[in-house]
């Protein structure tokens, strides 16, 4: 923009130079050429000269400048120089924010003036809600720029995080289960928070926030803020947070266009509009991403389930066994026999065998895993005076995608389930399902079965529970007869998903006006209003339920009804905060928080509805202090009272010592807490019980690390981490009028410990290296493994099935104003087998390494071209046990761009 302003102000006679405003109007930049060098040129020409009023020296001043100027035109720089750097070296004051220095070219994959690459200089604003170094902060913060997102390839939140220690989410990709299984320190999004500039994205219904679906097209950066932030954003952020924040353009106007085609139907749109300045400015965004993912997989299950039958007990026609038009046998299914001490006219048709059969090689299409949305989003900013400052925010996105795909396609059949009273066997009692030895008595999973998702496996595993007469005969299709579990590859060639080829619609609406106000120059009052609404349909195609087994009409099962047909949830947040510095070294905030979630959802198979609402008000205070250069310490106190719950109070502390320029040491330590969901506590439908009687989840969590800077342009950060949550909530598994069912309950203690490793090197003005190494040991722990237990075998004891033991992750990049590329390197060791309430297992996916290359090419002024190769190594590997990812992938496109000046943010 200065340049720009140069350039206007530079006069020709009595009008402005018009060929200097030619390549404005085009929307070329001018901050190549050496205008931006001549800062003499604005100083040595008053404002408002004529040709008439110039003097001598003016005039000297003024044909150097169009000299030099001219010259540049004479000779157009070529888009890219391999040599050159990306920026000028700038300084970092005191405070935080960047010393005033010449201004200098930025390239879109440089770091922008008043950054520096030193990690402990890194300024953000979530650890303490307020611009803050690195140095100056006790909190384990990693950030991600909007150069990393270009210089990746990055589309989605998710594929932006990938270099983010501790961090675990399914790459897009176009290709590869783009909702779910996200973890920050091996807690899911129940456990961590998502923010907007600060403001809760967790729903009301189910305190998810589906990060994955989230792109990055307006946001200026990410700030991770690993570890218990309860004390400063309250419940839920057990495992950290991820603070989303959105861009503010400043300069003259820019509209960027882009489109992207790839594998697989992928196709992605992009519309954005903004400028402004220090008063007054604004963004204006349209993005539309769509992955039909529909992509062949092969992968190998280590072993298989076997059944008894159709071979049955001579004996067992004492048991009611009947048979079918063609002669063949169909079981009572477990009835009980007359004679319950002749083991041998028990019929175990159908039943689980102990041994299993080996492996088997599942094939496929990903016929049913698509994802689309459209996301609008606008911003203002308006500062009518130095004191206040006010930001009003929009957002919008619709969202159509299957629930369950791709995948999963194996599972565990088993599970265990405390007996009902009296009761010797629950398994012939279908109160749970286990394999039996031949003479009918229940035998434990130790070792683990495998069965191939379809549609009429779930048919049949859910009908033995269902105690009907014939548990599963036929095919969907109603062709063959088979055994439960032999659906594949004799009877069914397609896989199926564990959700009856459900289909989602969402739309989800935020609006949020931040109040700035200065009170003094060393107090401000920071305030927010917000409002948060998603409301979601959920269906199942009739087709399904039109199967030879059933006859027309809708499945009798109700596992295969969502638990939510409809539903809607609202969050009103209303926050205010002062903050104020008490002495130099001294700042306390205090604020006031309040939250209303409320959750309208039909339930029951749409046979009821419940409007249920939840309110929480909260009061922080905190004191970040400065004894010195060398040491920090930050303490506080959150008391929060629900409606739901009573009241929980939070106290943190944390510490960091520095004792040399290159060293840094830190620790924290924080109690946590976590409030169950509303439809947790309310909504029965579906496969699932609601429990009332859920209390919030509660523990402790610390970590402690060391930041290591032996140059400007090096550092690392190394940090142990470790967190327990009392009470936490999981699935049990029970049977309800001879029906499967799951209850969310408090169950025992989850632990999440481990190492992250955070390198970034900036080799050269051109060149970076960034490593990521995570080590997290992840599971539930406090009661014994046992066959009379619930939730045997898949809660306790076990590895998280979505979370490795070792992850990397590590970029090479180049940038060189607008050229990018990178190659991104990912490593996994693996991850336990296992589906989520129906088992767990020893086994674990193999591990597996991927490559992926990114490119942006500038082809004329204004245009780029972008280009993405993912997988280049074609490596076919099961990302989750049972979901597969695809082979090689690729996207194509370009963007466009007009006008704009020096883009920034204020």
């Amino acid at each position: 923009m200065e340049g720009s302003e140069r350039v206007m102000n530079t006069k020709c006679g009595p009008r402005p130079c018009l060929w200097l405003m030619v390549p404005i109007a085009l929307g070329f930049s001018l901050s190549d050429t050496a205008v931006t060098a001549q800062p003499t040129v604005r100083t040595a020409i008053a404002p408002q000269s004529t040709s008439a009023q110039i003097g001598g020296e003016g005039a000297k001043a003024l044909l150097r400048s169009a000299a030099g100027t001219a010259a540049d035109l004479e000779h157009r720089p070529a888009l890219w120089d391999w040599t050159r750097p990306l920026s000028a070296p700038a300084k970092v004051s005191q405070a935080g924010g960047a010393a005033s220095t010449a201004p200098a070219a930025v390239s879109q994959g440089a770091a922008a003036p008043g950054e520096s690459a030193d990690i402990l200089d890194e300024v953000s604003v979530t650890a303490t809600r307020r611009p803050t170094r690195q140095r100056d902060t006790t909190a384990t913060t990693y950030t991600v720029k909007r150069a990393d997102f270009q210089v990746q390839g990055a589309r989605t939140v998710t594929d932006a995080l990938v270099l983010i220690p501790g961090f675990e989410g399914p790459p897009s990709l176009g290709g590869v289960r783009n909702s779910g299984f996200n973890f920050l320190r091996g807690f899911d999004d129940q456990r961590f928070l998502v923010l907007r500039d600060g403001v809760s994205l967790q729903r009301s219904g189910n305190n998810r926030s589906d990060i994955t679906r989230f792109n990055v097209d307006e946001l200026e950066s990410i700030e991770v803020v690993t570890g218990g932030a309860t004390l400063r954003y309250g419940s839920g952020a057990v495992g950290g947070v991820i603070n989303l924040i959105t861009e503010t353009p400043r300069g003259l106007p820019k509209l960027t266009l882009a489109y992207e085609a790839g594998s697989y139907g992928f196709s992605r749109y992009l519309a954005k509009y903004g400028g402004g300045d220090d008063t007054l400015s604004y963004n204006l965004i349209f993005a539309s991403l769509v992955a039909f993912n529909n992509y062949p997989y092969s992968f190998t299950l280590p072993n298989q389930a076997r059944f008894y039958g159709p071979t049955v007990n001579p004996n067992a026609a004492a048991s009611g066994l009947a048979f079918d038009a063609d002669g063949n046998p169909i079981s009572s299914f477990g009835q009980p026999n007359p004679d319950p001490e002749n083991s041998g006219d028990i019929d175990l048709y159908g039943y689980l065998k102990p041994e299993v059969g080996p492996p088997i090689t599942v094939k496929g299409v990903a016929d049913n895993a698509f994802n689309a949305n459209d996301s609008y989003a606008g911003k203002l900013v308006f500062k009518p005076d130095p004191a206040n400052k006010l930001t009003l925010s929009l957002h919008q996105q619709n969202s159509k995608f299957s629930n369950d795909g791709p995948g999963a396609y194996g599972f565990i059949p088993c599970f265990g389930g405390a007996l009902p009273p009296g009761v010797d066997n629950g398994t012939l009692s279908f109160s749970r399902f286990l394999p039996l030895n031949p003479d009918g008595s229940e035998s434990a999973c130790t070792v683990t079965p495998y069965i191939v998702n379809t549609a009429s496996v779930n048919l049949g595993i859910n009908s033995l529970l269902g105690n009907y007469a014939a548990p599963y005969t036929t095919s969907l299709d109603g062709r063959v007869n088979f055994p439960a579990g032999s659906a594949y590859p004799n009877a069914e060639p397609a896989t199926g998903t564990q959700v009856s080829y459900r289909v989602d619609n969402q739309t989800q609406t935020e609006a949020a006006l931040f109040w700035d106000y200065t009170l003094t120059p060393t107090a401000s009052i920071n305030s927010y209003i917000s409002y948060y609404r998603l409301t979601s349909t959920a269906f199942i195609a009739p087709l399904f339920f039109n199967t030879n087994f059933f006859g027309a009409g809708e499945s009798p099962f109700a596992v295969f009804q969502p638990s939510q047909p409809y539903n809607e949830g609202n969050k009103l947040e209303i926050q205010s905060a002062l903050n104020t510095q008490l002495s130099a070294g001294q700042t306390l905030s205090f604020g006031i928080n309040f939250v209303q979630d409320r959750s309208y959802a039909q339930v029951g198979g749409g046979t009821r509805f419940v409007d249920s609402a939840i309110s929480r008000t909260s009061a922080f205070l905190i004191d970040d202090i400065s004894f010195s250069d060398q040491l920090k310490a930050n303490l506080g106190f959150r008391y929060t009272y629900s409606t739901q719950f009573g009241s929980v109070g939070t106290p943190a502390v944390g510490i960091r010592y520095t004792p040399t320029n290159f060293l840094s040491l830190r620790a924290n330590g924080s109690y946590v807490f976590n409030a169950p969901s509303i439809a947790d506590l309310t909504v029965t439908g579906g496969f699932l019980l609601a429990n009332p009687g859920l209390r919030p989840e509660s523990g402790v969590t610390y970590d402690v690390g060391v930041d290591i800077t032996p140059a400007q342009n090096l550092g690392v950060q190394v940090t142990y981490f470790n967190t327990y949550l009392d009470g936490f909530i999981g699935f049990a598994a029970l049977i309800q009028d001879g029906n499967l069912r799951f209850q969310r309950q408090n169950q025992n203690t989850r632990i999440a410990s481990g190492i992250e490793v955070a390198a970034n090197w900036q080799l050269t003005d051109q060149l970076r290296l960034r490593v990521a190494y995570t080590n997290t040991d992840a599971r539930n722990v406090g009661a014994v493994d046992s066959v009379e237990q619930s939730t045997y075998p898949y809660f306790f004891q076990f590895q998280d099935q979505s979370i490795p033991f070792n992850k990397i992750a590590a970029a090479l990049s180049y940038a060189n104003q607008r050229l990018n590329a990178s190659l991104l390197f990912r490593y996994d060791d693996g991850k336990r087998r296992g589906v989520t309430g129906l088992g767990g297992s020893t086994d674990f996916t193999p591990s597996f390494a991927t490559l992926d290359l990114n490119v942006e090419v500038p082809i004329a002024q204004n245009f780029t071209l972008t280009g993405s190769v993912f997988n280049l190594t074609d490596t076919q590997y099961e990302y989750l046990s049972g979901i597969p990812a695809p082979g090689t992938t690729f996207r194509i496109g370009g963007r466009i761009e007009f006008g704009g000046g020096a883009q920034g943010s204020n």
